[in-house]
């Protein structure tokens, strides 16, 4: 596997960053909720079947591979994770350190079908990853917006396996309402994850539930 495959991403390209990093700090901003720590992460490799999609983000063209990471340790019981953005480099076999966010939105209705799909399948891993990429860039939590040939994120469909334009375009279906999932937050230049799928920890949801209950009491106190 050379580097070029390693690193997911747009490399050598003078993007418009502006827009691209307003998209995930939207996504970010819209859906985060309470932070529950901080991680170091490695990524470890591909954890799922993995292939290539041809894409235009901002107007520029590549071609980029897709699929599932695996990562460790192993965050809110889940050892997999999916990219958020594009203009941001991962290495594999390199550590990261990371917020971890829970959070509600559409990335969390994608993470719930987890169990649904074929990860052995490089046409359903492909097509998670499409489907995550435009909520991020296009459509955030309006399912109305969903377009995979048009907006900031267009896939390029002469260059790309119809199965897996196929597979994003039904995921996206599927995905309508928001539901929670666990968002990785980068403290660096390095790539947003999500975690796939949504299994929080004992620990987490303890936390979340005195968070919730403060919320409750002071509500009571000014009633």
């Amino acid at each position: 596997m050379t580097k070029r495959q390693v690193l997911l991403g747009f490399a050598a390209m003078s993007l418009s960053f502006a827009s691209v990093m307003t998209a995930r700090a939207n996504m970010f901003t819209n859906d985060a909720q309470n932070q529950v720590g901080t991680a170091t992460i490695t990524i470890q490799g591909w954890g799922s079947a993995f292939g290539t999609a041809s894409i235009t983000l901002n107007s520029i063209s590549d071609t980029v591979f897709a699929g599932l990471f695996q990562i460790n340790p192993p965050q809110q019981s889940t050892s997999y994770a999916a990219c958020v953005d594009l203009q941001n480099f991962i290495n594999f076999g390199n550590s990261y350190t990371y917020q971890v966010w829970y959070a509600n939105g559409r990335a969390g209705a994608l993470a719930a079908l987890y169990t649904s799909i074929n990860w052995n399948d490089a046409d359903e891993a492909v097509g998670f990853q499409l489907a995550l990429w435009e909520l991020v860039y296009d459509s955030y939590n309006n399912p109305s917006n969903d377009d995979l040939f048009g907006g900031n994120f267009i896939v390029n469909s002469s260059y790309t396996s119809a199965g897996a334009i196929s597979k994003a375009q039904f995921f996206l279906s599927q995905a309508q309402v928001p539901a929670p999932y666990f968002y990785l937050r980068a403290e660096g230049e390095h790539q947003d994850l999500i975690l796939v799928p949504y299994v929080p920890e004992p620990a987490s949801l303890l936390a979340l539930g005195v968070g919730v209950a403060g919320v409750a009491l002071r509500r009571r106190r000014r009633a």
